[in-house]
């Protein structure tokens, strides 16, 4: 089945893709979200943007992908704990951190291999040239990378700064073979702002609460999707 270029133990799945390490959303996009691509994740505030990045991290792991999480957020050892309060692993040597979050509440943790600190998110250029350098250094056949968050690098950084740095890291990461994920908080932004992102990116997936319920809307699936969080993670009702 790999000379057709499908997943030979579920053969409607293409190999093209990254698994999204939920199975039902796996076959709703023919095996994962699209690689090389850029994907937005847009939600309101909550733990399920996180918990999609969860499972894509731990579906990289188990492939045996290499994965580039630059956190804005969290520190690196706050998103494990986080993560294995979800029912999931990320702690891997197949994980690198880029820690733009550290160093503005005065904790930079000392140096690792696979902890790079950044000295803050405003900081674009330092990132950019960080982002180039662990990527040449990974040397990996496919990557995965989550941007965790880009709502908050848009507040320390002018708009036309952030889309200009959005577009060098896009051809950067995609010339890579990455799959790139950007959480995105929708409060945080105008429709403006949110309508240039959507026009950017390769996949849009939007959260959306109704009547205390959530769901996933994408123009990928036909109907929005129920989704909850459970011990597990991410649970499609």
């Amino acid at each position: 089945m790999d000379e057709l270029g499908v997943n030979k133990n579920l053969p409607v799945l293409r190999l093209s893709r990254a698994s999204t390490g939920i199975s039902q959303f796996d076959i709703m996009l023919d095996g994962g979200y699209k690689n090389p691509a850029t994907i937005a994740f847009i939600g309101p505030g909550g733990m399920e943007k996180l918990a999609f990045a969860f499972h894509f991290i731990s579906a990289g792991i188990q492939a045996g992908d290499k994965i580039l999480v630059i956190t804005t957020d969290r520190t690196p050892e706050e998103l494990e704990k986080l993560a294995t309060e979800m029912g999931m692993s990320i702690k891997s040597e197949l994980v690198k951190y880029l820690d733009c979050y550290s160093a503005t509440i005065s904790a930079p943790a000392p140096p690792t291999p696979s902890i790079i600190q950044i000295s803050g998110p405003g900081a674009l250029n330092e990132l950019s040239l960080t982002i180039n350098e662990s990527v040449e250094q990974m040397k990996a056949k496919r990557l995965r990378v989550v941007f965790h968050s880009l709502s908050t690098l848009s507040v320390h950084s002018q708009t036309d700064s952030l889309f200009k740095f959005l577009s060098l890291v896009d051809g950067r990461l995609k010339n890579a073979n990455a799959t790139t994920l950007f959480l995105i908080d929708e409060g945080m932004h105008d429709e403006k702002f949110l309508t240039q992102i959507k026009h950017s990116v390769d996949q849009e997936f939007t959260i959306k609460v109704s009547e205390g319920a959530k769901f996933v809307s994408s123009p990928e699936f036909p109907m929005d999707i129920p989704v909850k969080l459970g011990p597990l993670g991410v649970e499609v009702e």
